[in-house]
């Protein structure tokens, strides 16, 4: 199965500061784009897939969002683009969600060809 056909929901380029952290570490990173269920963030420190991080972002000025995220894959040579992280949210609760489904269907119609 391709990465593209694993999938589930859309997912749209975005780049904001993201701050995450695990065990005792915590760093600052950006994001390249961002879905319902996860996002990609670029960053050289890398970590294991299944590493669960906290992550603190903010698209808005309007509130941060706080959500739990697993380390889905890993891309440390930029073989694929980006060196960093492939990160899927984990167990958000449905109004996060709804909320972060609103935010990437925003960006989606400002990033549409036909406006």
């Amino acid at each position: 199965m391709s990465e593209n056909e694993q999938r589930a929901s859309v997912r749209v380029p975005a780049r904001f500061k993201v701050d995450y952290s695990h065990e005792d570490n915590y760093l600052i990173s950006y994001s390249k784009n961002i879905s319902a269920e996860g996002m990609f963030i670029c960053t050289d420190s890398l970590v294991p897939v299944g590493t669960r991080v906290k992550l603190v972002f903010s698209i808005s000025e309007l509130y941060e969002i706080e959500v739990n995220a697993e380390v889905a894959w890993v891309n440390p040579q930029g073989t694929k683009g980006d060196i960093g992280l492939g990160l899927k949210f984990f167990d958000p609760p449905t109004p996060l969600k709804e909320a972060i489904l609103r935010i990437v269907n925003r960006i989606a119609v400002v990033n549409s060809p036909d406006l």
